[in-house]
């Protein structure tokens, strides 16, 4: 059987199960086997896909106090029926070689946009410290775009995901019709909805309770970012911090037409006004962010559709 070697140290087959969430469980419970101790996970990183998160659990990995591996996303709330205490969930950890390890999260960054996950998570422990990352929400779509089309060259061109899914509502449940696996990929334009979703979070998890980061930030001022992080988790700030790193890159060489100007005003015009919402609810600078510039007449959707392009290889 194939194995990998996981941030820790831990040993772990590769693949034990076909479905992606039971796989990393049995992945976990491997490395918990192996360890000496366990720390039941007590914070969550919870959104949003391609701003950074992977990075930042990365990062966070380095304290410490903070246990690492095997995995990164765990999706334990992306299961209609997941646990509902710590009595329930003694595999909802992670594994550690030292009992000075004392925090441990779960990273999944498709939590904030789930349906349903925040509010199984809210069951679960209504007092867990939440952090969510955010990015340009069309700069967002079009990496998440550029990720599925590396994993299967049949994925549509970028201007057809725009024809065909930009309208999605934020859903409530699994649309009908639908695979949770289908919805994932589908969903390139509706998890940039950051108002709609923030302001559900909000409803479920007091304000104080949130640590909300431009990926910007991370990108300027890492050990500043380590520091609000720390502070939020009440740990000890590093002493000695990590040397900064970009995960999660997709390589951004694609074959295929380039979306064309209409398409990029239409995601604008889509964004507009939960963008408003966003930047009220989470008091984030979004001036800076390319749909907002094209908003607010700053910036021509041209512009931004060849710069873009550029950025992925597509044609024009």
């Amino acid at each position: 059987m194939e194995t990998i070697s996981t941030p820790g140290g831990w040993v772990v087959p590769r693949v034990l199960s076909s479905d992606p969430i039971e796989n990393l469980r049995l992945r976990r419970l491997a490395a918990l086997e192996q360890a000496p101790y366990r720390v039941p996970v007590d914070y969550a990183i919870v959104g949003v896909q391609k701003a950074g998160t992977s990075t930042l659990h990365s990062l966070l990995c380095e304290h410490p106090n903070v246990a690492s591996g095997p995995e990164k996303e765990m999706r334990v709330f992306m299961l209609p029926d997941p646990p509902t205490s710590r009595a329930q969930a003694d595999d909802y950890a992670r594994p550690a070689r030292s009992a000075e390890v004392v925090r441990a999260g779960d990273a999944t960054p498709t939590y904030l946009f789930w349906p349903g996950a925040l509010e199984r998570l809210q069951a679960y422990d209504a007092a867990m410290p939440l952090i969510a990352m955010f990015r340009d929400p069309i700069e967002r779509a079009f990496s998440q775009w550029a990720m599925q089309r590396r994993r299967s060259a049949g994925f549509p061109d970028l201007g057809e995901t725009i024809a065909q899914w930009a309208e999605m509502p934020l859903p409530t449940s699994v649309p009908e019709g639908l695979t949770p696996g289908q919805l994932r990929r589908r969903s390139l334009y509706v998890r940039g909805l950051y108002g709609q979703q923030l302001q559900r979070g909000f409803a479920l998890f007091p304000r104080e309770q949130w640590l909300l980061l431009d990926i910007r930030e991370l990108a300027s001022d890492q050990n500043a970012v380590l520091d609000r992080v720390t502070d939020h988790l009440s740990l000890p700030r590093f002493t000695t911090y990590p040397e900064p790193r970009r995960r999660g890159h997709v390589p951004e060489t694609h074959q295929g037409p380039a979306p064309t100007v209409a398409d990029v005003q239409r995601l604008v015009d889509l964004y507009a006004e939960d963008l408003a919402l966003f930047a009220d609810l989470s008091g984030l600078d979004v001036s800076r962010w390319s749909t907002v510039r094209v908003r607010d007449g700053h910036l021509a959707a041209r512009e931004l559709r060849d710069t873009l392009a550029g950025r992925l290889g597509l044609s024009i």
